[in-house]
């Protein structure tokens, strides 16, 4: 089965075929556009009775109280009204004081966005850099976004498979993308997830440092989505390429992961003056401004809530250890995740078919659904991700699931 004929659900195929109709009132780039492989595949498998999901990255915590708190007296003190473009002053501050004392990344207050999410500081910062005159390097498997907005702005997108270095974009790799671009004459931004989703690995300080060398060479801008620093394991939080390219940077984050608050929307970038007031421009177009209760309350989070994050993130290691461990021991392989809270599991050799047939098997038959790999990177995928972010008693669940649909798998061998 291949990619086509497997990710498309009915609704999206019904999409394509509504296309053609307004296809001469549409820019063209959206054709190359499909429905999110993500959230196709979990509502597909959610039709599925008694399905257990380890599907999507929404952390299973409660924003802590202290925050919903903070943005219930917003509330009642009438902060309802408009706030500025790039966010309140108290805010942006908080976000800068949070930078340096966690993250050892030093920003001045108004070189700060706040963001409907990370995804909306993705999208604003990549409408601001991309064009049909611009090049897009991202390392796959990814975070599908990136992808997205290069089609969407008409750029040329350069995906490095890493499959074969452990999940890890190399110097050498990188320097061979960008040798090429720059021979195009394409201006080139970089895509950095770390830690990625959906592999979990997180790239070393030397490792970026390293890349950061090679991207000061060729006049890259680069995008760093860190949405994931804080739930770092090995390094906590995780070291970020604007340590060492800080001139050449955007960094994006958000409250979702972090603090538990993937529903409040809220995200922000920062980066060097020139390039933040340009991509400023974008963002009031886009949705002109945050929610000021929103705001409030994440002001709060970015000023109190180290402990609370802590306290996930030990949390979140548990968890890792108990899902790898298990999963390996059924006899799967996975690059070691040492950030994010997902698994990005090789379908078994014994099985002859695409990381989609497999999560849909799996889901059929054991009733624990994953994300095909197909969801990160062109093509067919033999890697199904599971996310962590769930109860011990979900995953136990989950393992005692799959360790059945393995031994019966093996039966039928």
């Amino acid at each position: 089965m291949n990619q086509q004929s497997s990710n498309i659900t009915t609704e999206a195929a019904t999409a394509a075929e509504h296309h053609d109709d307004f296809a001469p009132a549409v820019i063209p780039q959206l054709g190359n556009i499909t429905t999110s492989v993500i959230r196709a595949f979990d509502r597909e498998v959610s039709a599925i009775p008694g399905i257990l999901k380890l599907t999507l990255g929404e952390p299973d915590f409660n924003t802590p109280d202290f925050i919903t708190e903070a943005a219930v007296a917003s509330l009642k003190h009438h902060r309802t009204h408009y706030s500025p473009n790039a966010g309140t002053p108290g805010l942006r501050k908080a976000i800068a004081d949070y930078l340096q004392r966690r993250r050892g990344l030093v920003y001045a207050a108004e070189d700060i966005i706040v963001t409907e999410g990370a995804s909306e500081a993705i999208s604003s910062a990549l409408t601001a850099l991309l064009g049909p005159d611009a090049a897009l390097v991202y390392a796959t498997p990814a975070f599908g976004l990136y992808a997205s907005m290069a089609k969407l702005t008409g750029a040329t997108l350069v995906p490095i498979d890493t499959t074969d270095s452990g999940f890890v974009l190399t110097p050498e790799a990188l320097e061979s993308a960008l040798r090429s671009t720059k021979a195009q004459g394409k201006r080139t931004v970089l895509a950095i997830n770390s830690p990625n989703n959906p592999t979990g690995v997180t790239l070393s300080a030397e490792q970026l440092r390293a890349l950061a060398h090679v991207v000061n060479r060729y006049d890259v801008t680069v995008l760093s989505d860190e949405v994931y620093a804080e739930i770092s394991y090995d390094a906590h939080p995780a070291p970020s390429i604007a340590q060492f390219a800080p001139e050449r940077t955007i960094v994006v984050d958000s409250t979702s992961k972090s603090y538990a608050m993937t529903g409040w929307r809220l995200g922000f970038l920062a980066g060097p003056h020139a390039l933040v007031a340009e991509v400023a421009k974008v963002h009031q177009i886009h949705v002109s401004t945050a929610a000021t209760f929103t705001m409030d309350a994440a002001q709060v989070a970015y000023e109190q809530g180290d402990a609370s994050i802590d306290r996930m993130v030990q949390e979140y290691r548990r968890r890792r250890d108990y899902l790898v461990g298990e999963l390996r021991a059924l006899g799967y392989n996975m690059a070691r995740p040492s950030g994010a809270f997902y698994v990005y599991v090789q379908v078994p050799d014994e099985f002859h078919g695409t990381g989609y047939d497999y999560a849909r098997l799996l889901a059929q038959q054991a009733q624990v659904a994953g994300i095909p790999g197909e969801a990160f990177a062109p093509g067919d995928s033999r890697h199904v991700r599971f996310s962590y972010a769930a109860s011990m008693e979900t995953l136990h669940e989950a393992v005692a699931r799959i360790r059945a649909f393995r031994a019966s798998d093996a039966a039928d061998q």
